[in-house]
This record gives C-alpha cells, sequence and structure tokens, in this order.
C-alpha cells in the first residue's frame, strides 16, 4: 500500500500554507501575505556601501550581506571618491570602508572616515579591517566611526554589528574590549604614536613631516635639513605613497598624531 503521495501532499500543504490555528480559527495565506506587504512597506531597506579596492572581496562581501539580511541594500564602490561621485543618487545609509593591511586601515581611519561623514553627515560609517589593535580600533571611534569589524570574524557577526548600528549602537571586537582602557588613555600621547610610527617612515621622513606640518615650503624645508631641494622632493614623494596622500595637505592631515602640538607651533 503506497501512502507516500497522500503523506507528501499534506506535507506540501500544511507548510507552505502557514495556517494559524487557535480554536478553529485559521489565517489564510491571503491575508498574512497582506500583514507582510504591509510591514515591508514600513520597514524600508537599509542602503550599505562596501567600498574596498579589491574587486572580489567587495563583490563577495557585498553578495554575502545581501543574502544574510534581505533588509540591506548593498552597492559597491572601488574608492571613496568613486562613493561620493554616486552616492547622492544612493539613499544615505551605513557605509563600510574596507582595508587590509597596515598603512590602508591607517588611510581609512585618519582620512577616509573623515571624508566620508563630510560628504555625507547622516552615514554611519563602520570600519572592516584585518587589524585588530585596540589602539587602532579607538582611534577609529574617535574619528566618528560607529563600529569596527575584524576580517576574522564571521559573516552572522558582520550583520548583527550592521543591525546595530542601524539601530544607534556601536560595534567593537569583543576581543578588544579589555585592551580599551589602555588604548584610549595613550591615544591621544604622541609619544604612543611616534613609537607606532617609527617602522613607517625613517628619521629624515619624519624631520620632513614635522617641518611640512609647520607650513615650511620645500625650499625652507631643504635649508633646515641641510640637503637639496630635489631630495625634499623625493621625501615629500615617498611619504604620500606610504600613506596613500594626493598632497601636502592630506600628508598633514593623516600625520596629525605624530608630533606634540608644541613641536608644530
Amino acid at each position: 500500500m503506497n501512502t507516500s503521495p497522500m503523506i507528501d501532499k499534506h506535507f506540501d500543504k500544511t507548510v507552505s500554507s502557514q495556517e494559524i490555528r487557535d480554536d478553529g480559527n485559521s489565517v489564510s495565506d491571503s491575508s498574512q501575505d497582506q500583514s507582510l506587504d504591509s510591514v515591508s512597506k514600513n520597514h524600508p531597506k537599509t542602503s550599505v556601501a562596501v567600498i574596498d579596492g579589491n574587486t572580489l572581496f567587495r563583490d563577495c562581501l557585498a553578495h554575502c550581506l545581501s543574502v544574510g539580511d534581505t533588509d540591506l541594500m548593498l552597492t559597491s564602490y572601488r574608492d571613496v571618491e568613486h562613493w561620493h561621485g554616486i552616492a547622492p543618487n544612493v539613499p544615505v545609509g551605513i557605509v563600510l570602508l574596507c582595508a587590509t593591511g597596515l598603512e590602508p586601515t591607517r588611510v581609512a581611519i585618519r582620512r577616509n572616515v573623515a571624508f566620508v561623514i563630510r560628504a555625507a553627515f547622516a552615514a554611519q560609517v563602520i570600519v572592516v579591517s584585518d587589524r585588530e589593535e585596540a589602539l587602532e580600533i579607538v582611534e577609529a571611534l574617535e574619528q566618528g566611526a560607529k563600529g569596527y569589524i575584524s576580517m576574522s570574524a564571521n559573516l552572522d557577526v558582520a550583520i548583527a554589528a550592521i543591525r546595530l548600528v542601524r539601530a544607534g549602537g556601536i560595534f567593537v571586537p569583543a576581543g578588544s574590549l579589555t585592551a580599551f582602557r589602555s588604548a584610549a588613555a595613550s591615544v591621544s600621547d604622541p609619544r604612543v604614536r611616534d613609537d607606532q610610527d617609527q617602522n613607517l617612515f625613517t628619521d629624515r621622513q619624519l624631520d620632513v613631516i614635522r617641518l611640512l606640518r609647520q607650513g615650511e615650503a620645500n625650499k625652507r624645508i631643504a635649508y633646515s635639513l641641510n640637503v637639496g631641494e630635489c631630495t625634499v622632493k623625493v621625501h615629500v614623494r615617498n611619504i604620500m605613497q606610504k600613506i596613500k596622500a594626493r598632497n601636502r595637505t592630506e600628508i598633514a592631515f593623516l600625520t596629525k598624531g605624530l608630533f606634540p602640538q608644541s613641536e608644530l607651533n
């Protein structure tokens, strides 16, 4: 006796109808669909912009987030300038600034967070990086970021972070909480920042940066350091390449934590 077709048919009806029975009463598919449509209209999707120079990474992340949370509307951009050129046509929501490595992460924190906030004040910025140092996380928050997602986290954590920020909260990796107190105390200490950057710049490059931040032209920097003006230009170009700065103004902004204010007066 073969009863499986009837059982399968009944099972399909039971699962697909989504009937809610209480004392003989039921809610039909049509009325429930109308309720879901009503909720959907009153709960618009959240715009999430993924910004990363790595095309494969940003497209994969955007796709995974859109599948993991259907309330998110994903767009992707190669850099903040690309985003800024298109963003006026997209609702402002959450911006994920993705960076891999020390220097790109510092650029994301020290330049791009502020860039996004200036361009779209209502945007909620989250930094996504493979760097998990508490000092950098604290600095990202001080710059205005609302969250910091480690690339070692899984997709569920990333989605939870976005939901928390969307609700008005601030997200940081749980493993970094214990180090926050000491990081917060040292983030404004120029000596700590100088120690951090000692492997990023040579002593001569630090001299050039200090004088550049004081507003000195290349000719005056060359005179002060007793080197040729061409040598100064080479140093400036190398410094720009290291921190992805496009001009002298951005060098000054991105290196503002290197020196005590008293040295810049």
